[in-house]
């Protein structure tokens, strides 16, 4: 009897893996009415260069007194143009995600038969094998230079050199996932997907400002403490699926979800923290020239007169 279902395996693999091919065909007939080609179902595990992060190049003034203020833009611009100045120097690198994406599987391909005398010793050959879900996520920062939204919703200025502000932050990012399906080095699909998302930030600081009477023209020293902050997910969207669908379509579109909230409540728990540290490594560049600054408060004076 053992023997007759042994010689039925063959079979039915043969069965099973025809059915999940064509319940994959399916799938692809319900997202299209033309098929998928077979470049669009698979593809190998090295990753194109299109689907990694880019480093931020963001070509930015060194110091505040180097950043381009209009000389007609009034306390609330002029912040605003130093606030996306510190923004900007600060922000974080943008994210990948592969911690499950090559995973490997070790399986048995055949023996190993050492003799040994009159006694004969086995040992089991194996080899890793691709296996498993492979997932990949990619969170990208889309032009922050030109997107990155400042809106001074509140400035006071107070007496013994400090101004309270409460600033709104707003940007977009790009993302992307892939998701592959592999049994023992076969890949049964992969499917890949584009997203969107807007971010918002929300910060409460406040602004020491001190005069340093060593330095001709004196120069004025901003220290800003951050004492409030949180962010939020504005918007989320999944633009584009590769035509393969069904569940594992799903399952990318969740993942992507689920990675960028992972990533900002991770950002937002210490963000406060995490603000006052970059400000800190910018302390020596936090400062203007006061005969500059108050040349230009002079001319624009002169012009409305």
């Amino acid at each position: 009897m053992s023997s007759k279902s042994d010689s039925m395996r063959p079979c039915s693999m043969l069965v099973t893996l025809w059915i999940q091919g064509f319940l994959i065909s399916a799938a692809c007939a319900q997202v299209e009415r033309s098929s998928p080609s077979l470049d669009d179902a698979l593809d190998t595990s090295t990753i194109s260069e299109d689907e990694r992060p880019r480093q931020l190049e963001l070509n930015l003034p060194e110091r505040l007194q180097q950043v381009v203020v209009p000389v007609s833009a009034d306390e609330r611009q002029e912040m605003s143009a130093w606030v996306k100045w510190l923004v900007l120097k600060n922000l974080p690198a943008n994210y990948e995600d592969n911690r499950r994406w090559n995973q490997r599987k070790e399986v048995v391909v055949g023996l190993h038969i050492h003799r040994d005398g009159f006694r004969i010793q086995t040992k089991r050959k194996t080899k890793s094998v691709k296996h498993g879900t492979w997932t990949r996520y990619l969170i990208e920062f889309i032009d922050p230079e030109k997107e990155l939204q400042i809106d001074i919703e509140k400035i006071e200025f107070l007496s013994q050199g400090r101004i309270d502000i409460s600033t709104r932050i707003e940007l977009p990012l790009r993302l992307f996932g892939r998701v592959s399906q592999w049994q023992r080095d076969f890949q049964w699909y992969s499917l890949s997907a584009d997203g969107s998302a807007r971010v918002e930030l929300h910060v409460d600081c406040q602004v020491n400002v001190r005069v340093n009477p060593t330095t001709f023209p004196p120069d004025v020293e901003f220290a800003p403490v951050v004492t409030e902050a949180e962010v939020q997910l504005k918007e989320f969207e999944i633009e584009r699926i590769s035509r393969l669908g069904g569940d594992a379509a799903e399952l990318l579109g969740k993942g992507i979800r689920e990675i960028l909230d992972e990533k900002l409540e991770e950002y937002d728990d210490k963000l406060v923290e995490k603000m006052n540290q970059e400000i800190g490594k910018q302390k020596s560049k936090l400062t203007i020239s006061l005969g500059d600054w108050l040349e230009k408060k002079l001319s624009k004076r002169n012009e409305t007169e």
